[in-house]
């Protein structure tokens, strides 16, 4: 039974990535398209950037935000605000 399985697992694995390699030759990118990220903290970033520039910490802003201290470092350094 495990034989089969392995067998069968193997055969999809190779049906995908060949049909991944033929989209690839016609040209059609595969993925996500690079760039195309818009944050839910984006519309936020007058209030995130006063309450930086007053002293709030991150994990104070992520909590009042919702999110992550992890996600809200990232877009901190993507869209380049700093402390005043």
């Amino acid at each position: 039974m495990a034989i089969a399985s392995e067998i069968e697992r193997d055969l999809i694995s190779q049906r995908t990535k060949e049909a991944l390699k033929a989209k690839k030759k016609q040209g059609i990118k595969i993925g996500r398209p690079k760039g195309s990220f818009k944050s839910k903290l984006d519309p936020l970033k007058p209030e995130i950037e006063a309450l930086l520039n007053n002293g709030a910490t991150q994990k104070f802003i992520a909590q009042r935000y919702n999110t992550t201290e992890a996600t809200l470092s990232r877009w901190v350094k993507r869209v380049g605000l700093k402390k005043q």
